[in-house]
Formats: structure tokens, sequence, C-alpha cells
């Protein structure tokens, strides 16, 4: 397994055995659930790996770091790394705590100051949105709705955005911070917290 604590993991869109994982010592691997083992490992980034997401195909997938740097890797088609060097990479001004792809679309979101909007073809965001907040931690797109992102940041709200507006939907203020976000796949409109009070909220955001 990984030799340091592991931060963050994502799924493989259409291989339902296979998932990677990122670790605070920047190491990316790629797993098979069948098997229990570790297929194959790169070192992707110095210091954490703060988020990792996939495409809609599973033929490419995305990283951040603490080293405030986007990195874009091709996805072994045997699951072996034969180049470890990303297909690209995007130097940012600050540290990206959070990324997630588009169900659909070669478009994927970051957060750290803000939540930035990026398309897989530019080297720079498409858009990006502020919200009076210290940090956002956290975001996630609506695989249904697929326009629609959430996020959690350190002011203890969660907020709504439509990637094809210039302005943030809604904010909603808890007692506490929430940590993560997670969409219901079945019911569109239902999003899942999990906040520091150790309680989970769903809330519907109509």
């Amino acid at each position: 397994g990984h030799t340091d604590g592991v931060y963050c993991m994502c799924k493989h869109p259409l291989k339902l055995s296979n998932f990677l994982s990122g670790s605070c010592d920047g190491e990316i691997r790629i797993w098979n659930l069948s098997s229990q083992e570790c297929i194959t490992a790169i070192t992707g980034h110095t210091g954490f790996v703060r988020g990792i997401c996939m495409n809609a195909d599973g033929s490419t997938f995305i990283t951040v770091g603490d080293d405030k740097i986007i990195k874009q890797w091709r996805y072994p088609e045997d699951s072996i790394f034969s180049n470890e060097e990303p297909i690209s990479t995007i130097l940012g001004e600050n540290v990206y705590l959070s990324i997630d792809h588009h169900a659909s679309e070669p478009v994927f979101a970051t957060c750290g100051d803000h939540v930035d909007i990026w398309d897989e073809r530019r080297s720079e965001p498409i858009s990006s949105f502020t919200w009076g907040v210290e940090s956002i931690t956290h975001l996630k797109f609506n695989p249904v709705e697929t326009n629609i992102l959430a996020s959690c940041g350190t002011d203890r709200a969660i907020a709504l955005y439509d990637v094809r507006q210039s302005v943030p939907l809604k904010k909603i203020i808890l007692t506490m911070r929430s940590n993560s976000v997670a969409w219901n796949p079945m019911e569109a409109f239902h999003f899942t917290s999990a906040n520091e009070d150790s309680n989970l909220y769903t809330f519907d955001m109509r």
C-alpha cells in the first residue's frame, strides 16, 4: 500500500474494479478491487495529492497537489504506466484543495481561494466564482444535472453554482463547517454534506 496517509480517491467510470488514490507523499496508485492489489504507482506531486478525478470516458485523469500544479495524465490501457510524464501541466497561483470532472464534457473544476472552471484544452480557467470565503475545501459536480456544482468551505457554508452562469446560485450557512459534499445519483436535486459535528445533512437544492 501507500507509505503515507491516503488523502483522496476516485473510481474509474467504466472499469468497476479499478480506482485511483493519492497520498500525502505525492504518490498516485491504481488499484484492482478484485485482486485487492496495487497495479501500478507513480510520483505525481511534491507534497500532498489534494484531489484526483477521471474524465467521462476514463482515458485520462487529473490531479492537484500542494505544489500548486494541475496535471493531466493518460490512463494506461493495461493499467501499467509506460510513461510517467503528464500529458499537460498547469502551474497555478494558489494551492488547489479539490478537483472534480464534468460528467460528460471535457470540463473540470478546482477550488482553493475560489472555484475555477477549466476546459481540458486550455491552460487558463474559462470562468471563476468567488463568494467572500477564506478557502473552499471541497467541490462536486452533480452527475444528473451536470452543470450544477456544490462546494463547501471554511466559512461553514455550502455553495451551489451553475457553470453556465457568471455568479454563484445560493449559499447555506451551517453551525459547523462541512468537510465533503456528495450528490444523490438517483435524486438529481438532493445532496449530502459531511459535517464537523459528526452528522450528515441532506438537502434539496430547490
